[in-house]
């Protein structure tokens, strides 16, 4: 056997949640895929889901394993461990995505199969997460002990979240064991080159997400666009990206019929699954908004910033500092607070340097949220566990 291939190193991705085929663009997917494009790796993706995947590109760099179709989280657990039963043995690192429950009870497993493999947690860690092991006081130091044993068969932690790696890293528990990894942008399937942007962006304030998800609380974005000044925003369109939920249309269905202003510049676009069409619409957008109540990242927001979309967010996390670089590309408003935030939409919308802004946004954003960059930095992590 060619050398070349014996010596590769081999990892073992397993994903809990149901996989669909956007998933492939997604860090869970692509963090394996481009270990497996840049760094010649033989990478693995295990999965639940309805139904096979299927994608030539992908699979030319990452397998992809269809563990079945079951919803019950037990019946994951016994799949996913009878499967590495089976394979522990041919892969160097097992890889998981969230904290805590299988992933544990699973690196356990893994170890007495092949004590030679090495566990690799990506947290997507939130907020609450965060809370979890960590909020400054006395009690939560001691309800995180059990942690300690719990966890002890995972190698290597990282968050995406640099606040929350700057403390957790100096926690007993994640010592020596925990790096920061953002979620980049995906390319995967797009050429960057054909990409369609006006040289003039159109007036278009967009959000993206599940409209009637409370989490994304979508609700805030159309009752800051009925507190607009409308004299400023006649000549604007407020795009709304998702498939949303039955009583989120009814919702909005009511408030238009009611509102002819609202009613010719509230556009419902439904889902955009096509990624070139998505980030042609980034390009053309002046204004990204996100109005989520609580997110581990918000990859939606970094897409929109790599094409040049300025950032109004509300506060839903220390991440908005980070996507926003402090503020500086980027604005944050309460939890919340239409009002707060349709000012925020006028005093963008008259920003005369908003065209260089965003120029620097994007400059910003693709030297940030880029996969080879931070694939070459999980490579780094990974291989000093050897």
């Amino acid at each position: 056997m060619d050398g070349s291939i014996t010596n590769m190193k081999r990892l073992l991705m397993i994903f809990f949640d149901e996989t669909v085929a956007a998933h492939l663009t997604k860090d869970m997917c692509s963090y394996p895929y481009h270990l497996g494009k840049n760094h010649h790796w033989s990478c693995t993706y295990a999965y639940f889901g309805k139904e096979p995947l299927h994608n030539a590109a992908f699979e030319e760099y990452c397998s992809l394993e269809h563990l079945g179709d079951t919803e019950k989280y037990t019946d994951k657990k016994k799949i996913a461990a009878n499967y590495l039963t089976l394979h522990a043995q041919n892969y160097d690192f097992l890889m998981f995505s969230h904290y805590g429950g299988a992933s544990y009870s699973l690196a356990r497993l893994a170890k007495k199969l092949n004590p030679k493999i090495k566990v690799y947690n990506k947290m997507d860690l939130g907020e609450r997460g965060l809370a979890h092991f960590y909020d400054g006081t006395f009690l939560r130091r001691l309800k995180v002990i059990p942690e300690y044993w719990k966890s002890a068969a995972i190698d290597l932690f990282t968050v995406e979240n640099r606040s929350f790696y700057e403390t957790l890293k100096n926690m007993r528990l994640f010592r020596n064991r925990i790096e920061y990894l953002p979620n980049p942008v995906s390319l995967f399937g797009v050429d960057l080159a054909e990409i369609k942007a006006p040289k003039e962006r159109e007036n278009i304030i967009l959000t993206v997400g599940r409209p009637g998800d409370p989490v994304k609380n979508t609700e805030l974005f159309v009752e800051a666009v009925q507190k607009v000044d409308r004299s400023k925003f006649d000549d604007w369109k407020f795009y709304i990206v998702g498939e949303p939920e039955a009583h989120f249309r009814a919702y909005v269905e009511k408030i238009t019929q009611g509102d002819p202003w609202v009613a010719q510049r509230l556009v419902l676009c439904g889902r955009v699954s096509d990624r070139r069409e998505l980030y042609e619409l980034y390009a053309r957008s002046k204004i990204m908004c996100m109005t989520s109540r609580s997110e581990s990242f918000c990859i939606a927001v970094s897409e929109a910033m790599y094409f040049g979309a300025y950032p109004i967010l509300t506060n839903f996390g220390g991440i908005v500092h980070e996507l926003t670089d402090g503020g500086r590309c980027g604005t944050i408003v309460p939890q919340e607070d239409a009002s707060a935030l349709a000012a925020a939409w006028e005093r963008t919308a008259e920003r005369a340097e908003l065209p260089a802004l965003s120029r620097e946004i994007r400059q910003l954003a693709r030297s940030t949220f880029d996969y080879d960059l931070w694939t070459a930095k999980l490579d780094e992590y990974l291989m000093r566990l050897k």
